[in-house]
């Protein structure tokens, strides 16, 4: 296998919560009263996937003059039952199972607290990790790499053995930092690659395939 120790992001990566994500934030602008100007739920998504969640609740409040913590809170009320619904992407499961099944191992870093554990054990893929950072640990924010260092440190993980994968730039970065490589899944080929990812594609059945090689 070409590494052996797989770091995954969850939002984006293995599971699809951008559609339950994008509605939220809909709803929040909605609840904020924002029902003269036209919401463009296309430039919310490109926003989130281009940028990040910050910086999409930092864009749409000072456009529609909104204050930011209220926007905020109000999506975070939203968003919360939508993870229930979210569905693994196309070739989650079997690419998790064969790299427990070569002798590597996963790993999870995301942003979202414990509510992502939940919905893996849900989805029967909890039970291919080994370990996780989610935002109860209080590590700095990707790209920042100390979160993939601890997790290094704690289960005695090479970084040259190791693959950074998620959906977005700050992923690769946050991999390349911490002197691992990076592998981008990018969809729907909304990102700029600047960060020079060791391999970009749109399916995780290439992934795999390049993996296994």
């Amino acid at each position: 296998m070409r590494y052996q120790q797989i770091f995954w992001d969850f939002d984006g990566t293995l599971v699809d919560t951008y559609p339950g994500m994008v509605a939220a934030f809909h709803q929040a602008l909605v609840a904020c009263r924002v029902n003269d100007f036209e919401i463009d739920d296309d430039d919310v998504y490109r926003t989130m996937r281009q940028h990040s969640l910050g910086t999409t609740l930092q864009r749409f409040s000072a456009e529609y003059q909104l204050d930011q913590d209220r926007l905020t809170k109000i999506y975070q009320r939203k968003v919360a039952p939508m993870l229930s619904s979210a569905q693994p992407f196309k070739g989650a499961e079997a690419i998790l199972a064969s790299i427990t099944a070569a002798g590597g191992r996963n790993f999870l870093l995301t942003h979202r607290d414990a509510q992502a554990l939940d919905r893996l054990d849900e989805l029967n893929l909890k039970q291919y990790f080994t370990g996780f950072v989610t935002a109860s640990d209080n590590y700095p924010r990707k790209p920042d790499p100390t979160s993939l260092q601890a997790l290094c440190r704690q289960f005695d993980v090479d970084p040259q053995a190791a693959l950074m994968v998620g959906d977005r730039t700050l992923d690769v970065t946050a991999g390349h930092r911490a002197g691992m490589a990076g592998a981008l899944f990018d969809l729907d080929h909304l990102i700029v690659a600047d960060s020079l990812p060791e391999l970009r594609t749109a399916e995780l059945a290439e992934l795999q395939a390049w993996l296994l090689a």
